[in-house]
């Protein structure tokens, strides 16, 4: 995997194909990886950039305090690196937040969004106050396995949960390290709500959601469509991680968005 630096953060991402650019950006414990099967559906008619957030995959993690507008400031300089002016971004969950905040500033830079699995709103109190409690003893205790439990009933839908596949995802989140991906993780759990500002967004979008998504419900997804002007598709079986889910309910979405918006 390819390694890039800026201004001393480290950091690692994919670059298959050739065309139009596609930039990913991952959730929070999640990885570029998480995209492996849109970007091979994908690469045979566009660029396709998978990065990895700091302290996830191979990045180097970054100091607490950072947010999604630095963060979003951080990815156009690697776009930058990579010679990508203005491009599709697609992001699921906390790739969501971060490039519904890239869409505000700069704007210039997005060409299309494509948001799954995501919202524009904080994050609710009382899912806070139980991701608060679940990192307080994850920062002082590693991930044991009832916390790994907790991740898969959060992240994965229970027909994936069940599948071989899902094998893989419970290893990784074992081996999270959870002090390199702190900060990000507060940035999640810190963010503002942006709800009010979608108006000001006018790039196309199309919004994906996972229909046993426990992590965001799908209301707020519908919110976001609606206020957004875009279509929306709620997918069933399919928990907060979509891509990886059902890539074959995915991909037909997300590469119809990108023909009908002339990309």
């Amino acid at each position: 995997m390819p390694r890039g630096e800026l201004n001393g953060w480290s950091y690692s991402y994919t670059d298959e194909g050739s065309g139009p650019p596609l930039v990913f950006n991952h959730g929070i414990q999640m990885d570029s990886s998480i995209w492996d099967a849109q970007i091979e559906d994908l690469r045979d008619s566009y660029r396709c950039v998978a990065i990895n957030a700091p302290g996830h995959g191979d990045s180097d993690a970054v100091a607490m305090g950072i947010d999604f507008y630095r963060y979003g400031d951080m990815l156009t300089g690697v776009a930058d690196q990579l010679g990508i002016g203005s491009a599709v971004w697609l992001g699921q969950s906390m790739g969501g937040f971060i490039n519904i905040r890239l869409a505000l500033t700069p704007p210039d830079r997005v060409k299309g969004l494509v948001l799954i699995d995501t919202q524009a709103h904080s994050e609710d109190p009382d899912k806070r106050a139980q991701y608060e409690a679940f990192l307080t003893v994850a920062l002082e205790s590693g991930i044991n396995d009832d916390l790994v439990n907790i991740l898969k009933l959060v992240y994965f839908g229970p027909t994936f949960a069940g599948k071989p596949e899902s094998d893989a995802w419970e290893k990784k989140l074992s081996a999270t390290d959870v002090p390199a991906q702190h900060a990000m993780i507060r940035a999640v759990f810190d963010r503002d709500d942006v709800h009010g500002r979608l108006s000001e967004i006018k790039a196309p979008a199309v919004v994906i959601h996972g229909e046993d998504d426990m992590a965001i419900e799908a209301e707020r997804a519908e919110e976001l469509a609606r206020d957004l002007g875009a279509n929306m598709s709620l997918i069933p079986g399919c928990g907060h991680c979509s891509p990886l889910e059902r890539p074959d309910a995915v991909n037909p979405i997300i590469r119809s968005f990108l023909q009908s918006i002339g990309y």
